[in-house]
């Protein structure tokens, strides 16, 4: 039987937003035990629509938060006021029995509030501490608040997004880039902690933050400008850019968009050829003859392949692209990817009928597949505080006779308002 990868590693979660319950999220679907730590008031981008401390049917945007669901799958809910010395017990006992704590919150909350790696290492000393934060846990804005666009901000981002002039512009944000490559990059922590600990018998603090994150998803665009001594070249507007075959988008005669990508010079003649522009236009014309004049007029290229692209439908020039030395994609909408034929063989997304509203949808599967130890976790988010009595009775040996005192102790749920 096929395991998966981090079973019987437990994971405790202190997270609010998007950062942290996606590192958290990631390991539940490698097979982690994940427990979110919870407040008796479900969070206010959460409250709205949301199905938690309701066994209401619905769909997403009505009864059932999509927000919620992504970010809190596979994982079970116990509500903590830790405000309460009881609570405050409690959490500590979970702490003594896992591996990872994971939270994100900003420098000097947790030590405030004794859920700091010093404090929890008393009861844990091979704990994995996962801090995921806007700014890092050093320097002057380490107790500075932020959420995904503070990395995107800060990073250089928003010089790179095609603009007219040198305005910073805001984009490439649908899901929240920041947060979800800095919970990549916090789960492959947690991975490679948990790899130490095996090996080394050691607990350690780990941490990643959305600026780090952000600034790594640049890569090469921001050690070209340490290595040039200057800014790199900006992305100019389609119609304007320096890369016309490169990496540039061009409409069809059915309103479809077609991504060229054939940065070596060797494919512009064949993809000339298939387009039919004549010879004497792509090797005569001295716009056009070699790689750096028509770098130099790039704007005159762009409006040839315009011409000659728009005489086609996206399906015409799939077909007359087979074959040759031509790398093309087609631009697509979110909406298109259900039907994607390489979403569908591959697995990137799978239908998932959620057992509190009766309804399927498409939910997507890690961005990695393992041949022995197959990812196939899939599952709704909690409502808030479900596990709780669970946890207390099966993992931490609470009697149940002993639950209604307890549970005043620690606090009990509190259905949001809608």
């Amino acid at each position: 039987m096929a395991h998966e990868i981090l079973e019987g590693v437990r994971v405790l979660e202190m997270t609010v937003a998007q950062l942290g319950p996606v590192v958290a999220m990631m390991l539940a679907s490698l097979g982690a035990e994940v427990i979110k730590v919870e407040r008796p008031e479900a969070p206010v981008n959460m409250a709205d629509g949301n199905l938690r401390g309701s066994e209401g049917k619905g769909v997403f945007g009505n009864s059932l938060n999509a927000y919620h669901e992504y970010n809190n799958r596979l994982k079970k809910s116990v509500v903590l006021d830790l405000t309460r010395p009881k609570a405050m017990e409690v959490f500590y006992q979970l702490t003594a029995k896992s591996d990872v704590f994971v939270h994100n919150m900003r420098q000097g909350v947790p030590a405030r509030h004794g859920w700091d790696y010093q404090s929890l290492k008393k009861y844990n000393p091979r704990l994995i501490y996962c801090n995921a934060s806007a700014f890092g846990t050093k320097g002057p804005d380490a107790q500075k608040p932020g959420f995904d666009p503070s990395g995107v901000a800060r990073s250089g981002w928003m010089y790179t997004t095609p603009a007219e002039g040198d305005d910073p512009v805001y984009g490439l944000q649908a899901g929240y880039t920041s947060d979800q490559v800095g919970a990549i990059f916090g789960s492959y922590a947690v991975v490679a902690a948990l790899l130490a600990r095996e090996r080394f018998g050691i607990g350690q603090e780990i941490e990643t933050s959305h600026l780090t994150a952000s600034m790594w998803l640049l890569g090469e665009y921001i050690q070209r400008f340490y290595y040039m001594g200057s800014p790199p070249v900006l992305l100019d507007p389609r119609s304007k850019t320096q890369y016309a075959t490169a990496g540039n988008y061009y409409k069809c005669a059915d309103g479809r968009w077609l991504m060229i990508i054939c940065p070596m010079p060797r494919q512009w003649v064949p993809l000339c050829q298939t387009l039919g522009i004549p010879e004497s236009v792509y090797k005569d014309d001295p716009r056009f003859s070699t790689p750096m004049v028509r770098r130099e007029n790039a704007e005159a290229v762009v409006n040839l392949l315009d011409e000659y692209i728009a005489r086609k439908t996206m399906e015409e020039h799939i077909k007359s692209f087979e074959g040759k030395d031509v790398f093309w994609e087609r631009v697509q909408r979110p909406s298109d990817l259900a039907d994607d034929p390489q979403v569908i063989a591959n697995e990137y997304m799978t239908d998932y009928t959620h057992p509190l509203t009766g309804q399927t949808y498409k939910y997507q599967n890690l961005p990695m597949q393992f041949g022995e130890t197959p990812v196939v976790r899939r599952g709704r988010a909690p409502l808030l505080g479900e596990h709780t009595e669970e946890i207390l009775v099966n993992m931490l040996g609470y009697k149940k006779e002993e639950l209604p005192k307890l549970l005043d102790e620690i606090g009990r749920p509190i259905p949001p308002q809608t």
